[in-house]
């Protein structure tokens, strides 16, 4: 018996040292990828979009990149900004990311940017965070931000421009979350609406997770001629069921379809005609790349895709790409990131690249 132990013995001692030996060949190292999101409260939706559009790419591609398998590091902030932070230093700092990506929350992402660039970490936005001075030339312009979702002032000024010379209103009533999203996302409507000669006549602003929106809603000037409303996360969708309730009849503008979404439309009914939504994506865009997005998406999920889920997917394929363009060498900061400002591609919102100044 002692001779058999001894041989088993020596035999791992052989194997040991093979698998020691210099030549031996090595598994190699992952690209980690930390995703900081809300899953849970006001933003919980669209987190988990995020974070679904984004498993969903990689799951096409196998989870592999330039010979390096794709690590996905996921952590819930819970929509608020110092839990964001300390998440953002535990991916990069215990974790060892090579770049975080998501976020959703502007206030979250404020607080994480400054971090990122301090730690010299790329962030890539792929859910809403559209703040859109740290992606623009001037004082807080940060070379670490890119944003692959959408600016915060994209929708509000598109919207402005319909309203006032399609639509023909001149009187809106705004209605915001009163954080720092709802704040650039109004402001934007404000200016361009306001410089063509419109007016708001009256501000409402709702704090994030409102359980009840009566008090706003029963507060509306009727003599406006439509409501322009940014309303986040559930907030949205209650916001919507409950705009009918109170017999308000003026039309409806949703900045960034937090609303309007066509997976919300079908709670509404027709109380939701004459209702507007200005956002960057829909998933009834009829091209090839959106249909073949749409159509795996609900194989996966049996649900209709959030704009969040395609910027979760058009997020996850720009690291990708920037990646095969530095043949894998994720760890040179610098290539990848001049390689990512590089990129353009074919997306289910269309053909993608990132502004100069991003």
């Amino acid at each position: 018996m002692r001779r058999v132990v001894a041989g088993i013995v020596a035999v791992g001692a052989c194997l040991l040292l093979l698998g020691s030996w210099p030549g031996a060949a090595q598994s190699p190292a992952p690209v980690k990828i930390g995703m900081l999101v809300p899953l849970t409260g006001v933003f919980t939706r669209n987190g988990r979009e995020a974070v679904d559009g984004t498993r969903l790419y990689f799951d096409e591609i196998g989870w592999k990149v330039s010979g390096r398998p794709i690590e996905l590091l996921v952590e819930d902030y819970e929509g608020k900004p110092d839990v964001g932070l300390t998440k953002a230093r535990k991916l990069v700092e215990r974790d060892g990311v090579h770049m975080l990506k998501g976020i959703v929350s502007s206030a979250v992402g404020l607080a994480v940017a400054g971090y990122a660039k301090d730690k010299k970490i790329p962030v890539i936005v792929s859910a809403d965070f559209g703040v859109s001075s740290l992606t623009v030339p001037g004082p807080l312009l940060n070379p670490y931000i890119f944003r692959w979702s959408q600016s915060g002032t994209g929708p509000g000024q598109a919207a402005a421009d319909w309203a006032y010379k399609n639509a023909g209103w001149r009187k809106v009533v705004l209605v915001g979350s009163d954080y720092v999203g709802g704040l650039e996302v109004n402001g934007s409507f404000t200016r361009v609406f306001c410089s063509l000669g419109g007016r708001v006549v009256q501000e409402l602003w709702a704090p994030l997770g409102t359980p009840d929106f009566a008090p706003f809603i029963t507060q509306i000037d009727r003599s406006a001629d439509a409501v322009i409303v940014f309303a986040v996360g559930a907030d949205g969708l209650r916001f919507g069921r409950q705009y009918p309730e109170y017999g308000v009849t003026l039309p409806l503008m949703d900045l960034y379809a937090q609303i309007t979404d066509e997976s919300n439309l079908a709670q509404f009914g027709d109380a939701s005609l004459g209702w507007y939504s200005a956002i960057h994506y829909t998933a009834l865009i009829e091209t090839p790349e959106n249909k073949r997005f749409v159509a795996a998406w609900e194989k996966k999920h049996r649900r209709v895709p959030f704009d969040n889920a395609a910027d979760g997917y058009v997020g996850a394929k720009a690291i990708v790409e920037s990646i095969k363009a530095v043949n894998g060498k994720v760890e040179d900061k610098d290539a990848f990131m001049a390689a990512m400002r590089k990129l353009e591609f074919d997306s289910p919102k269309g053909v993608v690249k990132l502004e100069r100044s991003s």
